[in-house]
């Protein structure tokens, strides 16, 4: 891979995860409490109670860690996503094939799994304090507590749940995506599609990148927000008692607000990833 492309890869993927970021944090919150909350409670209520005791600021609850762990965790995405797909494609005149483009999503979502392990064990565990004496004042202090207690191995708790969700969510992510550009390019008859498009294409493979795996991300918030000093349960475990006590409506709790999420989100950052490479070009 050229240094040139990597280079600009990277600062791409940078812009595009702040883009991502800003646009989806407010029902990511709601997921997050959705998901690890000890009662069923519906979207609307918890995003009314969030707003009305912690304003609207609290949908915003974590945002640093990810400000900054997002930008980092999109910049390697892309970067190991424009690697393999260079290692991929012995041709350039050569098009890749899909399969192609969701082995290079899969492999680059491994990498990214290094990074977002941390980012989201602090970021799910300052979303779910609400009100009253709050164990954490903010991003740092969370990671320094964490690592007190618990040392490296607990920043990194949940991290097979997040390497499973990256390697099978990127694949569908990046095949749904390409595919889509694929599909744009030929009806419009053009290689650089226009931005609606672009919108679309992302979007959707958003959508698809937190479907095909949910239920293990269900797993993996819990896994990150337990107490850390206690024995790391498995998401197999998890699952099953989940499973056990309110069926298959609870391995996909707070799916819905993270499928709204979603559209706009990876549509901002697809987007904006897109716009920023042929700037730089």
């Amino acid at each position: 891979m050229s240094a040139e492309k990597g280079y600009k890869d990277s600062i791409a993927g940078t812009v595009a995860g702040a883009a991502c970021l800003f646009t989806g944090h407010p029902f990511d919150t709601i997921r997050v409490r959705l998901q690890t909350s000890n009662t069923p409670v519906g979207i609307m209520e918890c995003l009314k109670n969030t707003i009305k005791y912690e304003g609207f600021s609290g949908l915003y609850k974590g945002v640093t860690s990810p400000l900054f762990g997002m930008m980092f965790e999109t910049a390697v995405l892309f970067t190991c996503y424009g690697q393999m797909k260079e290692l991929l494609q012995k041709d350039p005149n050569i098009p890749l094939t899909i399969p192609q483009y969701a082995i290079s999503g899969g492999v680059a979502g491994c990498g990214a799994s290094f990074v977002l392990t941390p980012v989201e064990l602090i970021k799910c565990r300052l979303q779910i304090q609400t009100t009253g004496p709050q164990k954490y004042k903010g991003s740092f202090d969370c990671l320094v507590q964490t690592l007190k207690e618990t040392g490296v191995k607990g920043i990194y708790r949940g991290f097979s749940a997040t390497l499973a969700r990256e390697f099978v969510g990127n694949i569908a992510f990046f095949s749904v995506y390409e595919s889509c550009k694929k599909y744009f390019r030929e009806k419009q008859g053009n290689d650089n599609i226009n931005l609606p498009s672009l919108v679309l294409s992302g979007g959707l493979g958003g959508m698809a990148y937190w479907t095909v795996l949910y239920p293990v991300d269900v797993a993996k918030s819990y896994i990150q927000v337990a107490d850390s000093n206690g024995p790391t349960p498995s998401v197999v475990s998890i699952l099953k008692d989940i499973y056990r006590r309110e069926g298959i409506k609870g391995l996909f709790r707070g799916y819905t607000p993270t499928i709204i999420r979603s559209f706009p989100a990876n549509a901002a950052m697809f987007s904006v990833y897109e716009i920023v490479i042929k700037l730089l070009d």
